[in-house]
């Protein structure tokens, strides 16, 4: 009997499994995921584009990747880094806001990304700094 209960609590255990990315792939995998939001990120410039032709600037936001769920907390647009007009900055935080990585991992991640707006551009997607996706110590 308790081989039964070790063995049950061992497979039950072993199916909550969590993955310790190293940094460089828990960029692509937080990019991977930022991705997926594109087109709402491109709806928010192309209707900052409707209201003002010649809009451009840039949307620096940072946020934590919670370890063991994946999901991305504490999003915000860094005031002190992003140039582009705050409805732009709210509008890319609610796109992105409530993402979560495929597979978990077992730390916390702290990523900032940035969103660089030209008319020509497009809204194009972010581009990552130094830090992004980097596992928290």
């Amino acid at each position: 009997m308790n081989k039964l209960i070790a063995f049950t609590l061992l497979a039950a255990v072993g199916g909550c499994s969590f993955i310790a990315r190293d940094t460089e792939t828990y960029k692509k995998d937080t990019r991977t995921t930022l991705e997926e939001r594109n087109s709402a990120v491109k709806s928010c410039y192309d209707t900052a584009l409707a209201a003002n032709p010649s809009q451009a600037g840039s949307v620096v936001v940072t946020f934590n990747v919670e370890k063991k769920t994946g999901t991305f907390i504490n999003v915000a647009a860094d005031p002190n880094q992003s140039t582009a007009p705050e409805g732009l900055q709210k509008c890319v935080v609610d796109a992105i806001s409530g993402l979560k990585l495929t597979d978990p991992d077992r730390r916390q991640g702290d990523a900032t990304f940035q969103w660089t707006f030209t008319p020509s551009s497009g809204g194009a997607p972010a581009e990552e700094s130094a830090d992004a996706g980097k596992p928290a110590a």
